[in-house]
Parts: C-alpha cells; sequence; structure tokens
C-alpha cells in the first residue's frame, strides 16, 4: 500500500506540473554540481573517523579527526538509477565547492538504515572542526534532532562571525513545522532540499541570519522568510532560520561531507542524485525535481543485493531499580528541568557530596541525557518565580557542558577533561558520585566521578565557578532518572579523599 501510495503521489505531481505550471517557473536551471551515485567516477572520495590529534591546531573544536578509509563503494537501485550505500563505517568526501553566492539550493535524496541524534547526512561549510574563539565557524548540517517530536530532517547551522553588528554568534535551525513536524524513517526514501532565499532577517537580539525554505519529497515544509515576514508557522525567533555565509567561503578551505563529521556517528544507508544550484529554486522547480525520482524503490537495509535478516530484537535496558530516592519518572521520559532532588547546603570552606544511580534510555540518550547539577543561592526554589531573590551560579551537565552567572565568560574556569561527546548510553546504570566544594573565596568546584558501561573511568570536574553570596546545589533530569542512594557531609567527602 506505501509503495501504490508513492507512485500514485508522485503520477499525481507530475500531473500538476504538466497541467498547471509553465514552462517558465518549472524549468531547472543549469546545475552548479551535480552527483547522481550511478558508480562512475564523480569525484567523492571515502572517509572515516580517526582519532582526534591534540596537536592539529585545525582540530580545536572536534572529538574526532578525518581521515581517508580504504573503501569499494556499493551501488544499488535508487529513486534516480543507482544509489550509492554506505555501510556505517565511512562516509564521503564529495569533493563540492562553494557556490560563492547568497543565493543556492541544494537537493539529495536519502534512505537511512540507521539514523542517530544529532548525526549527519549533508554537512558542508567552512572551518568545521575548528573552535569558535579561532576561526570563523561556519556550516549546515542535515540531521535529525531528539526533540518532542523528533525533527528528521533538521537543519542546523552556524556562523560565529555572523554579520550582525556586535559581532556575535548565530546558530539556527529550521524543521518540518506543519501538522507539527514530520519524521521521515529507517528504510524510507525521500528527498530533502534546502533553498537558501537569502533575505535578510534580524533577530530579537541583534544577530543577523537570511532567509530560506525547506522542502521536503518537493513539498514546502518550512519558509522562515514568509515566516519572518508575517508569522506564518509562530511568533518569530532569530533561530527559526539559516545561518549566512555558508557557501561564500572566501579563502577558507570549503568542506562538503555526507554521512560522517567531526564529532557524530557515522551515517548508514543509501544516497541518491545530489544537486547543487548557485540560484533559490522555486516551489515549482523543486516539485519538478522531486517528480524526477521513484520514492517507491524498496532497497535492502543492509546495502545492495543483502538478504533480509529477521528484524534485531532491541537490547534490554539497563532495569532501573530504586533503592534511595527517585528522581525523575522511571522510563526517563520527564524532560529538562522537570524534577529535581533535594536543595543541600554547601557552607563556606566545606564540601558536601551526593552518591547516585544514573539511568536513561540507553542507546537511544543523547549526550545530555543525564544527571545535571545546579548550584544556585538560595535553599529554596527552581525559579525567581518560587524564591525571591533566586539565582543561578551554573548549570553543569555530566559532560562538562553547561550555563549560568559565573560560568559563562569566566577566564578562570577550568574544565577537565573537556566537553566529552557520545557519552549518552554510557552512563546507564553508572553510579556516580558527586561532590562540590565552596572555598568560601567565592569560587565553587564540582566533580563526578564513577564508571561507564564499557568499563572506562568516568571523570568530569568544574572549577571556579564564581559564586557570590551563599552556595546550594542540587540535580535536575534531562530524560534521565536518577536513585539518589547517599548525601555525603563535609567530614564523609573529607573521609572519602583520604584528607
Amino acid at each position: 500500500m506505501k509503495k501504490l501510495f508513492a507512485l500514485i503521489l508522485c503520477a499525481a505531481m507530475m500531473l500538476s506540473l504538466v497541467s498547471f505550471a509553465s514552462a517558465d517557473e518549472a524549468e531547472l536551471p543549469e546545475a552548479f554540481a551535480h552527483i547522481t551515485f550511478d558508480g562512475e567516477d564523480e569525484g567523492y572520495k571515502a572517509i572515516t573517523n580517526g582519532e582526534k590529534d591534540e596537536a592539529d591546531p585545525l582540530l580545536d573544536g572536534a572529538n574526532k579527526s578525518i581521515v581517508p578509509a580504504d573503501q569499494a563503494f556499493v551501488y544499488g537501485e535508487g529513486p534516480v538509477g543507482k544509489a550509492l550505500f554506505l555501510d556505517g563505517t565511512y562516509g564521503l568526501d564529495l569533493g563540492l565547492k562553494p557556490t560563492n553566492t547568497d543565493t543556492w539550493t541544494v537537493s539529495f535524496w536519502v534512505n537511512a538504515s540507521r539514523l542517530s541524534d544529532y548525526g549527519p547526512t549533508l554537512q558542508i561549510g567552512y572551518n568545521m572542526s575548528r573552535d569558535e574563539k579561532n576561526a570563523n565557524v561556519t556550516w549546515m548540517n542535515v540531521t535529525q534532532t531528539n526533540w518532542d517530536p523528533k525533527y528528521f530532517p533538521t537543519i542546523w547551522s552556524r556562523n560565529v562571525a555572523s554579520n550582525a553588528p556586535d559581532g556575535t554568534a548565530c546558530w539556527p535551525w529550521m524543521a518540518p513545522f506543519q501538522d507539527g513536524g514530520a519524521m521521515i524513517g529507517k528504510r524510507e526514501w525521500a528527498m530533502f532540499t534546502i533553498v537558501c532565499s537569502g533575505e535578510e532577517q534580524t533577530g530579537g537580539n541583534g544577530q543577523k541570519t537570511v532567509g530560506a525554505q525547506l522542502y521536503v519529497n518537493g513539498a514546502l515544509a518550512y519558509d522562515s522568510a514568509d515566516n519572518y515576514e508575517n508569522g506564518t508557522y509562530f511568533t518569530y525567533t532569530w533561530d527559526a532560520t539559516l545561518a549566512p555565509n555558508i557557501m561564500k567561503p572566501g579563502d577558507d578551505t570549503f568542506e562538503a561531507y555526507f554521512g560522517v563529521n567531526y564529532w557524530d556517528t557515522i551515517f548508514k544507508g543509501y544516497v541518491d542524485d545530489l544537486y547543487v544550484f548557485d540560484s533559490a529554486l522555486n516551489a515549482d522547480q523543486v516539485a519538478k525535481l522531486y517528480a524526477m525520482g521513484n520514492p517507491a524503490i524498496d532497497s535492502p537495509k543492509d546495502g545492495p543485493g543483502a538478504e533480509e535478516a529477521p528484524a534485531e530484537e532491541a537490547a534490554a535496558p539497563v532495569a532501573v531499580t530504586i533503592t534511595g530516592t527517585a528522581v525523575g519518572a522511571e522510563d526517563c521520559t520527564t524532560p529538562f528541568w522537570g524534577a529535581h532532588s533535594d536543595i543541600w547546603a554547601v557552607p563556606a570552606g566545606e564540601f558536601a557530596g551526593v552518591v547516585i544511580k544514573n539511568y536513561n534510555a540507553g542507546e537511544e540518550a543523547a549526550n545530555w541525557n543525564n544527571f545535571n547539577v545546579v548550584l544556585q543561592n538560595t535553599p529554596t526554589g527552581h525559579s525567581a518565580a518560587d524564591a525571591e531573590g533566586y539565582m543561578e551560579y551554573a548549570v553543569v551537565r555530566s559532560d562538562n557542558y553547561g550555563w549560568g552567572a559565573g560560568y559563562d565568560n569566566n577566564p578562570d574556569l577550568v574544565l577537565e577533561p573537556g566537553w566529552e561527546g557520545a557519552l549518552g548510553p554510557q552512563l546507564n546504570g553508572a553510579t556516580i558520585l558527586i561532590i562540590v566544594h565552596n572555598d568560601g573565596e567565592g569560587n565553587i568546584s564540582v566533580g563526578c566521578f564513577g564508571d561507564k558501561v564499557d568499563g572506562s573511568s568516568y571523570s568530569q570536574s568544574y572549577q571556579n565557578i564564581k559564586a557570590d553570596g551563599d552556595v546550594y546545589f542540587c540535580l535536575v533530569v534531562d530524560n534521565c532518572c536518577l536513585d539518589i542512594t547517599e548525601v555525603l557531609s563535609n567530614e564523609d567527602v573529607i573521609s572519602l579523599l583520604g584528607k
């Protein structure tokens, strides 16, 4: 039935184009670049992730490196001729060049056997592996989010040196907002088209982005330019759009990858018929591009010629066993800030601590779906609405990422060992010791220690978080469940530390 519906839809769109669109409206311009993935040499090369070289200054913002892969390409039937199958161990350096225009279009067919939150399909830009303090980082990633509802595709983009007057960074995103969102599933051919129409958009915070449209299967799924002018989807926010200058890198080296980047899980599945235009396609042209393909093609999930194995049974999740005090629902669905622990005081010059068992959704858990530590100045409340004078000194995550007064823009702050990616499932069921220290001179330190699922040790620490007044801390969940098994006094912590 699904194949029949897809064929009927495709035929209906073709009939609509013939009947109602003029030749000029639907005529496609000459492509700036076109990769067919039909098997001939089109300049793309196999690449994969290597260990990060800490001595390489070009990788100062990355978790991994990108290295050549010795890989024979495998092709199968796709919506437009053949399609390339990526087996999940490598991706592609597409060898594309930037259009050097303010307006452009990128379109491709994709069929995922494996999707991961924030993992890449197409990612393009320049200085993608760099830290924002050391380079003009600009990129676009076509990815999946773990939001509620999940969105695939989400177009996540970035421009550190935005053309805003204050030079602040923009980090916007777009998704299929119509009908409450869309989620393209696994083993389903879909065509994604991103159009940069280029209108200048200034958000309420002064940051400047550009107008853009997202099409899914030839149909308009979101128009940031329309939303900016008319509030068609929701009251405009600066980040529901596209970063500028993605295709205008100037003298920097342009990167165009498929299925792999410097941080995330490698894509597994098919890619077909990728186009780049140095102009903004209109709706009729995008519909024509979609009508050129056949989305009903049935492609084996494990590659061309692979026999379909029985569906794998999902690994049994770690059973949530509460022996102390539970924080968050035991099915790990309580959202961020949805449940807090008790609040504990950290007197000047003293330690305080807790021992917890951390649970999450296992393989489905994102990096931040673990415990968070809230450092605050009041013994009650979790906002200014329920505690007079409430302020957070910081909110710090288990992966050494966070925010808050005295944390942001703090030159004295020390994070060890630094932001840690792919941590989500590695802490599912882990026992964690959390220690907070108030030195009495306006500095807070937080240490988190335990073992990961793979047996390696886990330790994260934040030092020199600024405080001005009393110090208290609590834990907050983010789609996880915490079992607080022990609360530690100053003397308990000193004994543990052997002081």
